[in-house]
């Protein structure tokens, strides 16, 4: 039996095994449930609540089970092999990788201090081994900016790096490449695309990273490695682990993708098996696999649930996997980090857009030639927002019948809590996973990158309670992004904040003011009309309650840090920092302390600089996107630019930067008037 054969045995195997202990752990549960409410005789409200448990608790059991046989899997791999074959070196069919940085309106310090630091470990990693034995990674600034100011800081940005990278080692010529698009169509995956329509012949393998991605040279050669040593392999997505933040908010999702974010890996790799899923970064491609498969179909109907794939990674996996492609997680490979969101709301705005792009997704469930697994992807992202309303729906008519039903609950005192008591239940076993992972972490003999066993302890406690703190706030949120994108409401999918600003007393009361008086009612209304219920009901809504100082809190910098001076949330990666992130933190701190040459926008700059206005035109001609503004438009931008530059609006500096003839009858303008401004001076 070959190696392709077992696997899919074992995964076929465990699929059974998961489903049937979903099925009697579901079924217990459900029987329980059924003979509470059959006290006194069912009625409409309680077939409703019934419907919406059963729902609910049969995804529940499910993830407990996957995470168990998670937690099993990664005591099991300890002592025994990764997930992921890897050869011994490259083979050498995989000469040169693209690697993709797609960017939008991003800070250009932070974006091409990350490219720097890989680079340059790069070199270092290729020095310590045979040259002929690694391949040759090409990195692709890919632009979708819209922000004038910003595009051309990013072009100054790369100019610079290169000039750095070939002075510092004038035999390895800087394979730094910047590309910038004129129109920013179907997003991230439109910039991909382009890039595979245009450039990716070379390439066999492609790395997609995110703007704010950062992977250790040994990381990119074992994806590399693993690719060569299974041709059918057509993703394989490394697990990034969110590092560099020191918000309390942060810290908190660094140390729960770091403590427990390998039990659920293992848990949904040794589930998915070879039909696995794509999250969009930190991943390597098979080029030619991708593009033959991976051509997104545009949902009929309007947006939101038509028109463009917003969240495409999960379809173009799904597509791969369709076309007989192997779509893997690779637990058995490090080294894979990004930034996570430093605030809660700035948490809550990227869940709306994926919370958008995931509903889209029911229109794919029953399409035609998806794999099982892939609609068991489908559903699951769907679900993962779709729960929070049915949630609180479930609620809703439970309280419900203690209000239609007071006779039936005055003789029957333990009804309402029993049902609640199945609730904490299925809470528990949500919770319980977060604590295989501290096991798995001490198993491991890992404990002493958390800052030793006990801190481990304390720090999953802290976080396990602010979790449950904020699982009310986030149900309430989520619900709002289901019947929003329900009834037709878009969101935009802009560049994520990625400062560490904090939040003010005034803001926290705008996005969580809401919540707190919600709170405040439920316990009200609860505590007047079924004042049994308020010992239970005030735990759970104990997050609404405080919303607004919990929000200030989740985002204080100086609460993270002193957590962190504490040993609190300590993840490895802080104790033992990553080379290639000081690497980041390095560079960046010299282009900050990099003074601007003159103290005017970069517009007016490129204008006057011929060296910059000559790097400009090459970046235009090299991305195809130059594209002359109407005779008219153009007269108008003279005309005001006769009377000064600086009139010039804003808005209208995007399309001047796409215009190279209209861009050098500007610097002329530009630097007739900086004569005469210092001839007057």
């Amino acid at each position: 039996m070959d190696d392709n054969t077992s696997t899919a045995n074992r995964v076929r195997w465990t699929r059974i095994g998961v489903v049937a202990f979903t099925s009697l752990g579901a079924t217990a549960g459900l029987w329980a449930y059924g003979v509470n409410l059959a006290v006194g005789g069912w009625n409409l409200y309680e077939v409703i609540a019934f419907s919406l448990f059963a729902i609910l608790f049969t995804w529940i059991v499910f993830s407990f089970g996957v995470s168990t046989l998670g937690f099993l899997s990664v005591v099991r791999s300890s002592v025994t092999s990764p997930n992921i074959k890897v050869a011994e070196q490259t083979t050498g069919t995989a000469r040169a990788v693209a690697v993709l940085i797609p960017v939008y309106n991003e800070q250009s310090d932070d974006v091409f201090a990350r490219v720097a630091a890989m680079v340059r470990s790069l070199r270092e990693h290729t020095n310590r081994l045979e040259r002929n034995s690694t391949p040759d990674f090409h990195f692709y600034v890919l632009s979708d900016t819209t922000d004038p100011e910003t595009w051309l800081a990013e072009e100054l940005a790369w100019s610079r790096l290169n000039q750095q990278l070939a002075s510092e080692d004038p035999t390895q010529p800087p394979a730094v490449y910047y590309r910038h698009r004129r129109e920013n169509k179907s997003r991230k995956s439109g910039n991909i695309a382009d890039f595979c329509e245009r450039w990716s012949a070379p390439y066999e393998l492609m790395i997609v990273l995110d703007a704010d991605s950062l992977l250790e040279p040994s990381t990119m050669t074992a994806m590399v490695q693993a690719m060569e040593s299974d041709p059918k392999l057509g993703i394989l997505q490394v697990p990034p682990t969110p590092i560099g933040r020191e918000s309390f908010f942060a810290r908190l999702q660094q140390f729960s993708a770091a403590a427990y974010g390998p039990v659920c890996c293992h848990g949904f790799d040794a589930f998915a098996g070879d039909q696995g899923n794509y999250w969009g970064h930190n991943a390597i491609l098979r080029v030619k696999a991708f593009c033959d498969s991976c051509d997104l179909p545009r949902l009929p109907g309007k947006a939101p649930l038509g028109g463009e794939i917003l969240s495409h990674d999960f379809v173009e996996a799904a597509l791969l996997v369709r076309d007989g492609w192997k779509v893997r997680l690779a637990n058995g490979i490090g080294g894979s980090y990004e930034e996570c969101p430093t605030t809660l709301t700035d948490y809550a705005m990227r869940d709306q857009r994926w919370c958008q792009g995931n509903l889209q997704h029911s229109r794919l469930i029953f399409s035609e030639g998806f794999h099982a697994a892939s609609r068991w992807h489908f559903f699951s992202g769907v679900l993962s927002y779709a729960a929070s309303p049915i949630w609180l729906t479930w609620t809703a008519f439970t309280v419900a019948v203690w209000f239609i039903e007071p006779i039936i609950n005055v003789s029957n005192q333990g009804w309402i809590p029993s049902q609640l008591l199945l609730f904490l239940i299925a809470m528990s076993l949500l919770l319980i996973p977060k604590f295989y992972g501290v096991i798995a972490v001490v198993i491991e003999g890992r404990s002493r990158q958390f800052g030793g066993p006990i801190r481990l302890f304390l720090s999953a406690v802290l976080e396990t309670f602010v979790s449950v703190l904020l699982a009310p706030m986030m149900a309430v949120l989520h619900s709002r992004f289901v019947f929003n994108t329900l009834r037709g409401t878009c969101v935009t999918w802009d560049s994520q904040n990625r400062s560490e600003q904090g939040v003010s007393f005034t803001d926290a009361t705008r996005d969580y003011g809401f919540h707190m008086l919600l709170g405040l009612a439920i316990v009200a209304t609860i505590l007047f009309w079924a004042t049994p219920l308020t010992v239970w009901f005030v735990p759970i809504v104990a997050g609404l309650i405080f919303a607004v100082p919990l929000a200030m809190m989740l985002g204080s910098r100086p609460l993270g840090q002193l957590l962190r001076r504490w040993g609190l949330l300590c993840i490895p990666q802080e104790i033992n920092q990553p080379a290639v992130y000081r690497s980041y933190e390095q560079t960046l701190a010299e282009y900050k302390a990099d003074p601007q040459a003159e103290d005017t926008s970069n517009f007016e700059r490129l204008l006057v600089s011929e060296s910059f206005l000559l790097l400009h035109d090459r970046v235009l001609s090299a991305s195809d996107s130059g594209a002359p503004m109407s005779q008219s438009e153009r007269d108008q931008v003279l005309q005001m630019a006769a009377h000064d530059i600086k009139d010039i609006p804003h808005q209208q500096r995007r399309a001047i930067l796409s215009d190279q003839a209209l861009l050098k009858s500007l610097s002329v303008i530009a630097l007739r008037q900086k004569c005469c401004d210092e001839v007057a001076h």
